[in-house]
């Protein structure tokens, strides 16, 4: 059965939307037409509108879009990397309560955008399996907890050529032990399954499930008919510099001829349980649909302005998840009502103002 939800716009219009994400993206003032406040209007109301931020700059601040976009350029740092922390930070405040008075399980994956430029003067970019007409992509990793009801991003990295999935993971999870979250174990995807990742979370001492790849002949003996229960198994990175042990449960699939093969730790009891859990993982795909939902475009090839366009999208979201019956476009369409009326001009009739009747002579 579906949930009602209720749009109450009285409730939605929380006092401070562009104080915190001036704060929370690291804004600074460019000048005194300029506050960074502005500047966090521009970047909400591009965010909600699905449009480029110098399609509304006059209609959020009655200001040029050149003026916007220096004051942008201004406020963020060189480094991809110094902006995540800034992020991770503003989503860190977002968190509940609740996060922090308990484990919870955390899920990692990698999110790609579209990209159909020329790939060989844009070096950020990553190469994926082809979909959406293209085979290069932007690409960013998250890492969101799993709770039912709280289900936030806790980090996110940009993703580049030159960093393995060991790298990723590393990053991410360093993030999340900085919010003070504790990890009940990790969820991830496939494509994570690799010596050097099993390594770092072994490290950290976190418990894991990763869909096990078939993979030479010790691989291979999981994905027999009848195979079931759990099997050790040791396999090394492609350069055979890190080795990794994993416990494998191998349960019957949806088809019950081919079986569901993962690679875990130690401490997750009979092996259906693992699948069960592991079901859970797809609760990020989720995210992903609303950060698209909320997401401004572009066709800047700065890393670090993309990076902030997504930032502002997840933290939008991070306040929709704590809002108990709102749907996200309510809260989109509140965002809307709230910065277009800023503008000279541009006055737009609320949802909670008592229509004036209408008379004719």
């Amino acid at each position: 059965m579906r949930h009602r939800h209720d749009t109450r716009p009285d409730d939605l219009r929380q006092p401070g939307w562009d104080t915190w994400i001036a704060d929370a993206c690291g804004l600074t003032d460019y000048s005194d037409a300029v506050p960074r406040t502005v500047l966090a209007k521009c970047l909400l109301l591009a965010a909600a509108l699905g449009t480029a931020v110098s399609a509304v700059t006059r209609r959020a601040a009655d200001l040029g879009r050149e003026v916007v976009r220096k004051g942008l350029a201004a406020s963020l740092p060189n480094d991809s990397r110094a902006l995540e922390a800034r992020l991770a930070c503003g989503l860190r405040r977002a968190l509940p309560r609740v996060l922090r008075r308990r484990s919870v399980p955390v899920a990692i994956d990698i999110h790609r955008r579209p990209y159909y430029g020329d790939r060989h003067q844009t070096p950020a970019i990553t190469g994926g399996k082809a979909e959406a007409g293209t085979a290069w992509f932007w690409s960013y990793a998250t890492a969101v907890s799993l709770l039912p009801g709280h289900r936030h991003t806790l980090a996110v990295t940009t993703v580049e050529r030159s960093d393995t999935l060991t790298d990723i993971v590393e990053r991410l999870l360093a993030m999340v032990m900085h919010s003070g979250i504790a990890v009940r174990y990790v969820l991830l995807d496939r494509a994570f399954y690799a010596a050097g990742v099993v390594a770092a979370l072994r490290k950290r001492q976190l418990r894991f499930i990763i869909p096990l790849v078939r993979r030479g002949k010790e691989g291979t003996k999981f994905f027999r008919r009848g195979t079931r229960g759990w099997f050790d198994h040791t396999f090394r990175s492609r350069n055979h510099e890190v080795v990794a042990t994993v416990r494998v449960a191998v349960v019957p699939g949806p088809d019950g001829n081919r079986p569901l093969v993962f690679a875990c730790s130690e401490g997750f009891g009979a092996a259906a349980r693992v699948a069960l859990l592991y079901g859970r993982r797809f609760g990020i795909e989720s995210s992903y649909r609303q950060l698209g939902e909320c997401l401004a475009v572009t066709t800047s090839r700065d890393v670090v302005y993309r990076l902030l366009l997504v930032g502002v999208s997840l933290l939008i979201r991070a306040r929709w998840v704590e809002a108990d019956g709102v749907t996200l476009s309510a809260v989109r369409w509140d965002l809307i009502l709230e910065f277009t009326t800023t503008a000279p001009g541009h006055a737009v009739t609320r949802q909670n103002q008592t229509p004036q009747p209408h008379t004719t002579n």
